[in-house]
This record gives structure tokens, sequence and C-alpha cells, in this order.
């Protein structure tokens, strides 16, 4: 039976994967609003370029709370409910990207060919990417369990020991802690450097000087935020390097979490001062751009922070 240690490394390294796999679909749609073919297109398309990004941002937010969910509810130990957690922010993170995938592919088909492609270009992309992250996975274990009359023996007993000790923790070995650390850094940065990409080049854009001075300010203020993000996010390596010099330290763990967790105040920050500008482009106001984004705000920083805080403290944890 796998150890848990491995278990839950090989769920942080599927989880960023997850989201290298979303990240230019995040950084595109912020970029197309500022395109000066978004004009162009018809109304239903800018409608549902808007969901997509909103869709993707969310499924972002999901994937990466397991980071802060391991440094602040597990304190940097690892269980089976980090294990399951993962698992879980790793499913619901997939359809959100799913249904974002597909609203592109209808933005790609009415391109291309008008309204019939749009429908089946999004219906299609939409169908495929349900059947590769979900259909054949259920398929596979539904017909497996049903060959061997049931769950196998090994997750059998996988499951009673879950059962068994679900509200024990473990304290794994310095190395381990170090490790795993940083694999979480690293769930976090490619999406910081490549939405920071993306930010430079809108700037560049006709797109951007056409907006209004309000907006220009704040990307200004986002694109800040995300580099502050990016430089605490790359400062763990660094920190090993220099003061540690490569060896393992107990402070390192604690310390290299505690910048991750700064990393992500500012990179909600940043994505969503970008969602206002662009929610002011689609409605036209101010006010209601800034509620929505304040509402993504909530929803990152009540995920990251608030409800992981809670279940620190909470009694009954499972």
């Amino acid at each position: 039976m796998t150890e848990l240690k491995d278990k839950i490394e090989n769920a942080l390294n599927e989880a960023r994967i997850l989201i290298l796999g979303g990240q230019v679909l995040i950084g595109f749609n912020y970029r197309a609003f500022f395109e000066s073919g978004f004009e162009r297109l018809s109304p239903i398309s800018q409608d549902l370029l808007f969901i997509a990004l909103t869709g993707m941002l969310m499924g972002f937010g999901i994937l990466v709370a397991p980071a802060p969910y391991h440094r602040i509810v597990e304190k940097g130990k690892i269980s089976e409910r980090l294990h399951g957690f993962t698992t879980r922010a790793a499913d619901i993170g997939l359809f959100a990207f799913a249904l974002a995938l597909g609203a592109d592919m209808y933005f790609a088909g009415e391109k291309l060919g008008g309204n019939t492609w749009a429908v089946a270009a999004g219906a299609t992309g939409f169908a495929v990417a349900m059947i590769g992250w979900y259909g054949l996975e259920v398929s596979w274990r539904l017909m497996h369990d049903g060959a061997e009359g049931g769950a196998p023996a090994t997750q059998r007993s996988e499951k009673d020991m879950r059962n068994k000790d679900k509200d024990r923790t473990q304290q794994p070995p310095l190395k381990e802690r170090i490790k795993e650390v940083l694999i979480e850094t690293r769930m976090v940065l490619p999406g910081a450097q490549a939405l920071m990409g993306f930010q430079f080049a809108i700037m560049m854009m006709d797109g951007f000087d056409k907006a209004p001075a309000v907006s220009k300010y704040i990307h200004f203020a986002s694109l800040s935020a995300i580099a502050l993000g990016t430089i605490f996010l790359i400062m763990p390596a660094a920190f090993h390097r220099i003061v540690f010099q490569g060896e393992d330290n107990e402070e390192f763990p604690g310390l290299a979490g505690g910048m991750l967790l700064i990393a992500l105040f500012f990179m909600g920050l940043g994505m969503s001062g970008d969602f206002l500008v662009v929610c002011q482009k689609v409605t036209g106001s101010f006010t209601i751009s800034a509620v929505a984004a304040g509402a993504l705000l909530a929803f990152f920083y009540g995920l990251w922070f608030g409800w992981t805080s809670w279940r620190r403290y909470s009694p009954a944890r499972d």
C-alpha cells in the first residue's frame, strides 16, 4: 500500500499539472477582452468569454486551495484529510475548466464559421473534456470494481485505514516537509508567471489605450500585486540556497509556507483587480464591476484563508 507521504506528493504534483494546463487559458481570456477583434464578436461570444474567465478563475482558486489547507489546517503535517481534500479540489476544479474550455471553443467556432460552427465546437470541447477528465475514469473504476465483486482488496484496506486514522496526523521527516512546501510553491508559481506575462502584454494592445484611466490604474496595481506574489514565490528557493546553503533546517518549512501564503494574498488582489477591469468593459458599470471583483476576492480569501483558518481551529474538522 502506498505510503501517505507518497500519496500526498503525488496529489500535489497532479494539482500542479492541472494548474499548468489551465494557466494559459486564463491568460488568453484576460487578453481577449483587450484585442481589437473583441468588439466584433457577437454578444453571446462576449458573454461566454466572460463566463469562461469567471469559471477558470474559480477553478484556479479551488486547485490552489490544497496549499493553504496544508499550511493552515494541517500546520504543515500530512493526513488523509489533506489527501482527500486535494483529490476533491482537483475533481471540482477540472469541471470549471471543462465549462470554460467549451465556452472558448464556442468563441473559436464562431470566428471560423458562424453560429453552427460555434455550437458544434463548444459542445464538442465540453464533451471531450468531460469524457477525458471524468467519463473514462469513472467507467474504468466501475468495470474493475464490478469484475472483482466490489472494491479491490487494496482499495478496501486503504479505505479502512482512512476511516481508522481519519483524525490522526503525522509529522513527516524534515526532508519530506521541505519537499512538500517546495512542491506547493511550484503549484502556484507557473500561474503567477504566466499571468504577469499576459498583464505586461495587455499594456501593449490597442484596447488598453482605449480603456478608461481608472481601468489603466487598476490594471497597473494588479500587475504590481502579481509581481509581488511572484517575488514571494521565488523567495523560498533563494532563501534555501543562500541562508541554509541547501541544507535541511527546521525553520525553513515554516518560513517557506509563510512566503507562500503571502504570495497568495497578492495573487488574489491581482487577479481580482484585472477581473474588475474586464467586468467594467463588459458591463460598462464601475459599481457592478467593483461588486463582482469584490465577490471574487472574497471567494479567494474566504477559501484560502478564512475557511482554512476555521478548519484549523474547528473541534470537529472531519
